[in-house]
């Protein structure tokens, strides 16, 4: 009797799935896709507009999903989040890649910081992903790794305009890290459209050489006079007046007030490019 139970049970159970459910009553794999990229889509435009404090429920409902659908494929709100971020990050490190080989150094670096502060700044979820990713505070895991690849693009990018005397070289690449999570959320504060604050940011990241370049090129342009700052020469890493000839060794122009200047500056681009 109990054999032909069990055989009779294994003859109505063929063909089921392990959970027992019908074929016909499963989600495809082509549905679960579709849902997923609804989910993301959703939460992306949820995010921006009102950061990690968008409801997980209004996600679903712009989906058009239950709540269900959307833990199956993010257990939690934060994966969700995380998720998005890790999307939007992959983008830019697809374009710092492409600008990585760019002819020009300079403008391939300080083209990519305009670029990621306009998005963030425009972007709640962003921009609290950068500030959330400043030194000192922990990155969050479901993202590490599209963090990690940006944190090695910004380097390069940075490193190639240090070598081609455009960014100051006692900067590291956490130094702009830091600057672009400030500038984000200040521009954000500002409202879209300013820039003001990300020029500003810009500016002070360019070597001397470069900012006399700049200011040169005004003056002939008729853009105005340069103002005090030209007259007055500053110590790259303290800030104090330079010696009054301005004149280093070797000729060039003085970069630092005095030899423990000149060594901090040095431990410091030891400590990036390493």
């Amino acid at each position: 009797m109990a054999a032909r139970e069990a055989s009779h049970g294994a003859a109505e159970g063929e063909g089921l799935p392990p959970g027992g459910l019908p074929p016909e009553r499963l989600p495809s794999r082509a549905d679960a896709r579709r849902n997923r990229a609804r989910v993301l889509a959703a939460a992306r435009a949820s995010f921006a507009a009102e950061g990690g404090m968008a409801p997980l429920g209004a996600i679903a409902e712009r989906a058009g999903v239950g709540a269900g659908t959307v833990y199956r494929h993010f257990p939690s709100k934060e994966d969700l989040f995380e998720a998005v971020i890790a999307d939007s990050v992959d983008g830019f490190v697809a374009e710092g890649r492409a600008l990585a080989v760019a002819e020009d150094p300079g403008a391939a670096f300080f083209g990519f910081l305009e670029r990621v502060v306009r998005e963030a700044s425009l972007n709640r979820a962003l921009c609290e992903a950068f500030v959330r990713e400043a030194p000192g505070r922990a990155p969050e895991a479901a993202a590490a790794g599209a963090r990690r690849e940006f944190g090695e693009v910004l380097s390069v990018l940075l490193r190639r305009a240090q070598e081609a005397g455009v960014v100051r070289a006692d900067v590291a690449a956490a130094d702009v890290q830091a600057l672009v999570a400030g500038c984000a959320a200040m521009e954000q504060g500002r409202g879209p459209g300013t820039g003001v604050l990300t020029a500003v940011m810009c500016d002070g990241l360019r070597a001397e050489q470069a900012v006399t370049k700049f200011r040169n090129g005004m003056e002939e342009g008729g853009g105005g006079a340069a103002g005090p700052r030209d007259e007055i020469g500053r110590c790259e890493m303290c800030g104090d007046p330079l010696p009054g000839d301005r004149t280093g060794r070797a000729g060039r122009p003085a970069r630092f007030c005095g030899a423990a200047c000149r060594q901090k500056a040095h431990r410091r681009r030891t400590r990036a490019s390493g």
